[in-house]
């Protein structure tokens, strides 16, 4: 009998990889005659880009970043210097867990430190741009992220709106690119999403998951608020159309942030992360799949990783 353990991370508690270890540790002692195989994979959550990392021949690069309420934090991304593939967890420095439970509202958290990520990045020589979007603390659309790169953002009177959070969004009148510091146009972005949310409205990122990360059910209309004219504006400006499309709500709408700002393509982390690991191929000869995450329910078949190999099974 052969087994694949493949499962998520147990939020938390435990890696993808340290669950696959503590399950294969039980069935040896149990049943020595079973070969056992062993894949740690992710969704676009937290710790994708560990995973991520192994299959592209990626090494973690570590510097000083901004964290979502601007202080000074270490935040790593993976990088392939002979692929130039990137790998940047938004969670590394934006993420919910890296605030204490006072500090967590996304009216006043910030993507800065990704978008500080993705310059070391390109800056490093990155050509491809892998964008996981899981776990992040705020609601900001990738506009802290996008003004580290020097898009700038300004209210109906021309005013420049400098640190931007969530709670700035609903002044956004234009966004203006005349002083962005890198060329986007031989770089390649793919966003790696975990759920399948609109932008925005009830079912969209903030009445969704922004009373997660802090904000009380008045901020949460007004961060929907935001996220509504920052579509508006954005249709207006550059006609790109944000409205109906799966990812465009994760963390905070970050997924509709980088279609904007980097041009990058959406995709559900889970399927990338399965198509680039070869579990099709290796599923051939197993007889019995084992996975699992920190918490199994109805969201799991929203595109997360248990509930996408259930189906791939």
């Amino acid at each position: 009998m052969k087994i694949l353990i493949a499962p998520d991370k147990f939020k938390y508690t435990f890696s993808a990889q340290q669950v696959a270890n503590a399950v294969e540790a039980v069935i040896k002692t149990q049943y020595t005659q079973i070969e056992t195989v062993k894949l740690p994979l992710a969704d676009g959550g937290e710790g994708t880009s560990e995973i991520l990392a192994v299959f592209v021949n990626a090494k973690p690069v570590t510097l000083k970043v901004h964290n979502p309420i601007f202080k000074l934090i270490d935040a790593s991304y993976y990088y392939s210097e002979k692929n130039k593939i990137a790998i940047i967890d938004m969670s590394a420095a934006s993420g919910l867990h890296l605030l204490k439970p006072e500090d967590q509202n996304p009216m006043h958290t910030s993507t800065y430190g990704t978008g500080e990520l993705i310059c070391h990045a390109v800056e490093k020589g990155a050509k491809t741009i892998y964008l996981a979007l899981g776990g992040s603390a705020t609601n900001d659309a990738g506009c802290g992220a996008a003004e580290a790169l020097g898009f700038q953002f300004c209210d109906k009177t021309g005013k420049l709106i400098r640190n931007i959070t969530g709670k700035n969004l609903i002044e956004i009148s234009k966004i203006d690119t005349e002083n962005v510091k890198i060329n986007f146009d031989n770089l390649n972005f793919i966003s790696l999403y975990d759920v399948k949310n609109n932008l925005h409205g009830e079912n969209g990122a903030s009445y969704i998951y922004a009373g997660q990360k802090g904000a009380n059910p008045k901020e949460i209309k007004l961060l929907d608020d935001g996220l509504r004219n920052f579509a508006t504006g954005v249709h207006k400006q550059f006609n790109i159309d944000l409205n109906n499309c799966y990812g465009y709500g994760a963390a905070g709408g970050f997924g509709a942030g980088s279609k904007v700002f980097f041009n990058s393509e959406l995709k559900s982390g889970a399927e990338t992360m399965i198509q680039l690991s070869g579990f099709n191929k290796l599923i051939k000869d197993i007889d019995l799949i084992i996975t699992g995450e920190g918490k199994f329910d109805a969201q799991s078949f929203e595109g997360k990783l248990t509930g996408t190999i259930i189906n791939k099974a």
